[in-house]
């Protein structure tokens, strides 16, 4: 069975902040998330890959006790993945002085959120891309909910997703589509009216498998 197929049969997971501090720490040197398309595009890896970084936010509701996670929709007017559902982030500027901090202004570019509104909870792997980005993602808590202040330019609206339904397999699909004459393969999954894919389903997948390799 593949990494795909037992993905998408595997259980949930339900965890603490507290249970994803424990699972990141033990992983400090996180392997690469896998890429579908490692195999439908095998010559696509000899890219010369620039860095990149996304804040994975997640946010205690204090009341419920309820994990969630912040994304954002792309604005429609931008020239790469227009409307899609991103995390925030960006390029690894020369002058940032590591790849969290590219992370944590990212975040404040687009959507507000100082750096001391986190908490870093630690890293996942690299999630290696067929447009030449090797993308950190950094995940953090958000001690304090402030504001948000919407880039226009880069960002639509922002949405709140529960953590429980991202690591739901189940609740994922997987696609493929042609593009030229290969195939291109990615995960899927839908929440209320957003519909997350590509590279951040991907992302998410390797949350999932970061987490559930250390709770086992």
């Amino acid at each position: 069975m593949s990494d795909i197929e037992q993905f998408l049969s595997a259980p949930p997971i339900d965890l603490s902040l507290d249970d994803i501090r424990a699972a990141l720490d033990k992983d400090p040197y996180a392997q690469q998330i896998h890429n579908p398309d490692e195999k439908m595009f095998p010559s696509g890896y000899d890219l010369k890959y620039r860095s990149a970084a996304v804040l994975i936010p997640i946010w205690r509701e204090p009341e419920s006790g309820e994990l969630f996670v912040l994304l954002t929709k792309r604005a429609l007017h931008m020239r790469n993945h227009p409307g899609q559902i991103a995390f925030p982030g960006g390029k690894h500027d020369p002058e940032d002085a590591s790849i969290q901090y590219t992370a944590l202004r990212e975040t404040l570019e687009e959507v507000g959120l100082a750096p001391d509104c986190f908490d870093l909870l630690g890293e996942l792997g690299e999630y290696c891309t067929l447009s030449g980005y090797c993308i950190k993602p950094i995940v953090a808590e958000m001690t304090r909910k402030s504001e948000l202040s919407l880039c226009e330019e880069e960002v639509k609206s922002v949405h709140w997703v529960p953590l429980r339904h991202l690591l739901t397999p189940e609740n994922y699909r997987f696609k493929t589509k042609k593009l030229d004459t290969n195939s291109h393969g990615y995960f899927e999954i839908e929440y209320q009216e957003i519909r997350i894919w590509g590279v951040t389903a991907g992302i998410l997948f390797g949350l999932y498998q970061t987490l559930a390799r250390h709770i086992r």
